[in-house]
C-alpha cells in the first residue's frame, strides 16, 4: 500500500506537469489536425483545423452551450479526402435532441477534446485504454446551432494526490490493526 501511495505521488507530479502544458496549449498556433497521431494526449486543448470533405453521420450527445445551458451536442463524423482518414467534430449545440442538422462539411477550427467513448459497458470494465482520438470542438457553430462550450483545461482534475493520501491512510490503518493484534497476542501469552 505504501508503494502504491508513492507511485500515486509520482503520478500526481506528472499530471500537474500535464495540466500546466494543457493550460498553455490554447494560446499556441493553430495546427492542422494530426490524423496519424490523433489519440496523442499532447494534442488535447490545442487549437486544431481540418477540412471535412464529407459528413458520414451526425450523433447527438448531452452537453452544454457556450452560455452554460444544457442542450444536445451535434457531433459530426467527417472524412478528409486528402488523408483518407475520418475524424469527429462537435459542430454546435441544439436545444432539442431531435433537431435535424444539415451540414455538408467544410473547414472546421476549434479546441481539441477527447472524442466520446463509444465502448460498451463490458469493454469499459476491462480497464483497457480507450484509444479515443481528438475531437475538434468548433469555435464557430455550424448549421444554425448554438456555440459549444469550449473545453477548459482548468476542469482537468488531478486525483492522484487524493489517491496517494488514501493509500497511505490504508497503510496506516493496517499498521494500527496489526499493532492491536500483536498486543492481544502478547496479553494472551502473559
Amino acid at each position: 500500500m505504501i508503494a502504491l501511495g508513492i507511485w500515486q505521488l509520482g503520478r500526481g507530479a506528472e499530471r500537474d506537469r500535464l495540466k500546466q502544458a494543457m493550460v498553455e496549449r490554447p494560446t499556441q498556433p493553430v495546427l492542422d489536425y494530426p490524423f496519424g497521431k490523433a489519440g496523442d494526449e499532447r494534442y488535447l486543448f490545442r487549437r486544431l483545423r481540418a477540412t471535412c470533405d464529407e459528413v458520414t453521420r451526425i450523433e447527438v450527445a448531452g452537453g452544454k452551450d457556450a452560455a452554460g445551458r444544457t442542450g444536445w451536442r451535434q457531433i459530426a463524423t467527417c472524412v478528409n479526402r486528402a488523408s483518407g482518414a475520418s475524424f469527429q467534430t462537435q459542430i454546435g449545440v441544439a436545444e432539442r435532441p431531435d433537431t435535424v442538422v444539415e451540414w455538408d462539411g467544410g473547414v472546421i477550427e476549434g479546441l481539441a477534446a477527447q472524442a466520446p467513448d463509444d465502448r460498451g459497458f463490458l469493454e469499459r470494465l476491462s480497464f483497457r485504454p480507450s484509444n479515443r482520438a481528438a475531437m475538434i470542438v468548433a469555435s464557430e457553430p455550424k448549421a444554425g446551432l448554438k456555440a459549444s462550450r469550449q473545453p477548459d483545461p482548468a476542469e482537468y482534475e488531478n486525483t492522484s494526490w487524493a489517491y496517494a493520501g488514501q493509500w497511505f491512510f490504508f497503510a496506516f490503518t493496517a499498521l494500527v490493526i496489526y499493532a492491536f493484534a500483536l498486543r492481544r497476542r502478547w496479553r494472551e501469552r502473559a
